[in-house]
This record gives structure tokens, C-alpha cells and sequence, in this order.
């Protein structure tokens, strides 16, 4: 992050990243993984999370494996469609997971995960592993969040899923409706939002469940 470039030097066996403040001239790029939180853009900012991304996919290699969270709004807005569907012309999709609503509380963003491989052309069938991790554990208690026992923690549950589903696409996934689900890109999607919700499958309600969100629902309108 503090210098453009970074190239890659031999130390004897040992292969290392080395500073370089021009371009790379025709020498492999270093680095193979990354994890990002870029910073959240305000609207009247220039940089935008995206321009992180692609500042970090130009530094990696081939097959290289990159992971970043972002705002829910760039994966849905009409002013980044064009840009995710470049970002798929030239590299695979592997996986989105929606973050908790309140991941960065007191901050209200709402966030997700992007796993992307770097350097491949995503293919129209090839799967996407979506999922919506709206727990991991922690609650709020006194303007903080402590974990809790009471609480689900989907990171968690999703952990070993991910790492084989992000070395093998092949993998079997089990489709638990609002939840998880392995599913293809819908390339004919004007919108191209690339997010959970649009692709997991809705739960089918009891008429428990009906009954008690109608009553619930009838309780806090006569509340109000």
C-alpha cells in the first residue's frame, strides 16, 4: 500500500517481493494472496473500493486468490455494473458471503466477502458459492458487541466449506435455502448484481411460522 509496484526477486531458493517504483517491464508479479478492507468511499470521493481491487489484481499472478470486503452497494449499484462485469471477463468469481448487519458497529454499512481468482475468465456455468452469514456470534450490549453464547455463529459454520470450495469448485454443496447455496452467475441479469440474496432459494413459511409473524406484526402496529 505504500509503494505502486512490487516485483518479484530470488534470494538464493527463496522468492521475495521487492519494491519498485516503475512498472513491471515483463517480470512476474509477486504476490499470490490477498486479504483486503479497503476503505469505504464516501459519496463525494474519487477513490472508489473498486480502484483497490484493481490496484491488487494488477500486483498478482495468475490463479492468485484474492479476498476483500466491500459495501453491499458495490456489488448492487447501476454506476458498477460495467465493472463487475469486467471483473469477470478477465477473473473468477469463486464466492460471496454477506457479513452481519452489524459487522462494524456502530458504523452502519452493510458488508460482504469476495473470494476472487485472479487471471481466469469466469465461465457461465461455473459455480459461485453464496451465502448469507448474518451471525457470528456476537450481540450488542451497551454500545459494544460480546459474544454470546445465544447467538449462532455462522462464520464459523461456513469455514471448512469455504477453503475446499475455493480449492475445488467441484466440491458438493448442500443447499440450505436463505442460507447457502452454489449456483451460477446469471450472465442475462441487466442488473448484474452479484450478491447472496439474489441467488439462494427462499425458505417456505409454516403456517406457524405465518400465524406468528402476523401476530407478532399485530402486536407492534397496536404498539405503536
Amino acid at each position: 500500500c505504500f509503494n505502486k509496484w512490487l516485483t518479484l526477486k530470488t534470494s538464493g531458493e527463496l522468492m521475495v517481493a521487492e519494491y519498485k517504483s516503475e512498472d513491471f517491464q515483463g517480470r512476474i508479479p509477486p504476490i499470490t494472496k490477498v486479504m483486503m478492507n479497503p476503505p469505504f468511499a464516501q459519496k463525494s470521493s474519487t477513490s472508489k473500493e473498486y480502484h483497490f481491487i484493481e490496484q491488487a489484481l494488477k500486483q498478482m499472478q495468475n490463479d492468485g486468490i484474492l479476498f476483500a470486503v466491500l459495501p453491499l452497494s458495490v456489488l448492487i449499484e447501476k454506476a458498477t455494473t460495467d465493472w463487475r462485469k469486467d471483473l469477470l471477463k478477465q477473473n473468477t468469481l469463486l464466492s460471496v458471503v454477506t457479513f452481519p448487519q452489524d459487522l462494524f458497529y456502530p458504523t452502519g454499512t452493510h458488508t460482504l466477502g469476495i473470494f476472487i481468482k485472479k487471471g481466469v475468465p469466469h465461465k457461465k456455468d461455473s459455480p459461485v458459492l453464496w451465502i448469507r452469514a448474518l451471525n457470528d456470534g456476537f450481540v450488542k450490549k451497551k454500545g459494544k458487541r460480546v459474544k454470546s453464547d445465544r447467538v449462532k455463529d455462522n462464520l464459523s459454520e461456513i469455514k471448512e466449506l469455504l477453503k475446499n470450495f475455493i480449492k475445488n469448485q467441484g466440491v458438493k454443496v448442500k443447499n440450505i435455502p436463505q442460507f447457502q447455496k452454489a449456483a451460477p452467475v446469471d450472465f442475462s441479469d441487466e442488473s448484474f448484481e452479484l450478491i447472496p440474496e439474489l441467488y439462494v432459494d427462499d425458505k417456505e413459511l409454516t403456517q406457524e411460522e405465518i400465524e406468528a409473524s402476523m401476530e407478532s406484526l399485530m402486536r407492534e402496529t397496536a404498539s405503536f
